[in-house]
This record gives C-alpha cells, sequence and structure tokens, in this order.
C-alpha cells in the first residue's frame, strides 16, 4: 500500500514520471474484451464508479517509476498475493478512503483506482470478487495486497501469501452516469482531526447552525474526524473560504 510509504498523499501528487519502467506496463491480453465468470462468487458487487480523484497519476516510490493503467480494459494475470491489516486500519488509503481491514478490498501497483477484480486462490480454488482502492504491495514480485476480510474468504490469513489469478472486471456504463458523476464531484471538508469525542462535538454543535445535517463526525481507530459534506463543487469551494477564515485554517477536501 502507498500509505506504507513515509508520505502517501505528496508521493501520490508527484508529477507523472518521464520514464517507466517495462515491468510495470501490463501484461500480454487478449486483444478481445473477456468477462470473468462471477456464477457463485461472493463478494463485492462491481458497479460503475468515476475515477477517484486522487490516486491515478503516475507516480515514484523507492526511486521506482510506476505508471497507472488508465483506460486499461483486459487485465488477467498470476502471481503471489499477500494481506495487510491492523497496522493500517482506519488510515488513509490511496484514493483517499479510509481503510477499513474487514472490507473485501485490494491494493495494486497499477490499476486504476477505483478497480474490480475476481481474485482465484490457486492454491485452494476459492474467489472472490474485490474492490481496489489503495496502491501496492511493494514488496517482492508480490501483485496484490488484500485485506484482511478478503484474505480470510480466501484463505490466505494463515499461509500469508498464495498463488492467484487476478482478472479485471469491466463494468459498462449505466443511463444515469452522468448523475453518478456529478455526486462524486460534491466534496467534502475535513476540518479537525481528534482522539476526544467530547471534543469533536463541541465544535460541531455551532457548525450545525449553518450547515446542518452536512455536519458530521467520522470515527475509526479511536480518532474522531470532524467533517462538512458532502456538498455541491461550489458550494464546498465557498464554504472551505469561510472555514478558513474562521478559524479552521488547517481545513482540507477530502475525497
Amino acid at each position: 500500500m502507498l500509505n506504507k510509504v513515509l508520505c502517501l498523499l505528496a508521493l501520490l501528487a508527484l508529477t507523472a514520471c518521464s520514464q517507466t519502467s517495462t515491468t510495470h506496463t501490463p501484461p500480454s491480453q487478449p486483444a478481445h474484451n473477456t468477462t470473468p465468470d462471477l456464477a457463485g462468487v461472493g463478494g463485492v458487487t462491481p458497479r460503475f464508479e468515476p475515477p477517484s480523484r486522487i490516486g491515478n497519476k503516475d507516480y515514484v516510490v523507492f526511486g521506482q517509476d510506476y505508471k497507472v493503467w488508465n483506460g486499461i480494459d483486459n487485465y488477467v494475470e498470476e502471481g503471489t498475493a499477500s494481506w495487510y491489516g491492523p497496522g493500517f486500519h482506519g488510515l488513509y488509503t490511496s484514493n483517499g478512503e479510509l481503510y477499513d481491514q474487514e472490507s473485501i478490498s485490494a491494493a495494486h501497483k497499477n490499476l486504476p483506482l477505483p478497480s474490480y477484480l475476481k481474485v482465484t486462490n490457486l492454491d485452494n480454488g476459492q474467489a472472490i470478487v474485490v474492490r481496489v482502492n489503495d496502491r501496492g504491495p511493494f514488496h517482492g514480485d508480490r501483485i496484490l495486497d488484500l485485506s484482511h476480510g478478503a484474505a480470510s474468504r480466501l484463505g490466505i490469513v494463515g499461509p500469508g501469501t498464495a498463488h492467484v489469478r487476478v482478472e479485471l472486471i469491466k463494468v459498462p456504463r449505466p443511463a444515469n452516469a452522468d448523475e453518478i458523476i456529478a455526486r462524486h464531484e460534491a466534496r467534502t471538508i475535513q476540518l479537525m482531526a481528534t482522539s476526544s469525542a467530547s471534543k469533536a462535538e463541541a465544535a460541531a454543535s455551532p457548525l450545525r447552525r449553518e450547515y446542518g445535517d452536512a455536519v458530521r463526525i467520522v470515527s475509526a481507530n479511536e480518532v474522531f474526524r470532524l467533517q462538512v459534506g458532502p456538498l455541491e463543487k461550489d458550494k464546498a469551494e465557498a464554504a472551505l473560504r469561510r472555514l478558513r477564515s474562521n478559524g479552521y485554517q488547517q481545513a482540507f477536501f477530502v475525497n
């Protein structure tokens, strides 16, 4: 995962690299679109999602160039998968979400965020559909890092790694795609993060008079984050300016 690196968001904000290592180009793929057989396969339900606002630019980790395969239609690969869990629960993933170790998710070095994969454990035949929302693994030649929840379903937690096959699931663009994209462009502002629930609630109370139900406290891993949103893009930008002028100079947009 990219949050295994010293500064997640700083790394993802790096400009596109002028050179791309050939070891990080997609493996040879069939010329025609292939649809994985999902009959009887559990996990998450693939759905249309616009690309995440962050995490989809080429980047560098430990001096190595990584290219994001934006626009990829076909991808099938076999290799070693591992998993990650408690040490990262509640931290930000590479696309700006909070990592839930019991979700059915995964980290991949190159796929667009988010993406959906069918993952088959070739050691025991178990398969699951996962949502890719993070970067990694940056350890050896592993091709996928699974959440604890996904690894448990695939029987990987005990041994730690497994030989897997991963297959990209392309989700068709629905009729209401424009509406989905508009909701995606809405923004949420984070004002503070504290270990004190009472401190977060005290700060939230006066804000509710202006922003109503848009004010929320998100808790994870004993950290309480005071947020306002989601708001339409223009309203969110105006709200951020007001909040910064009213004492929340460190307020920022979250994904």
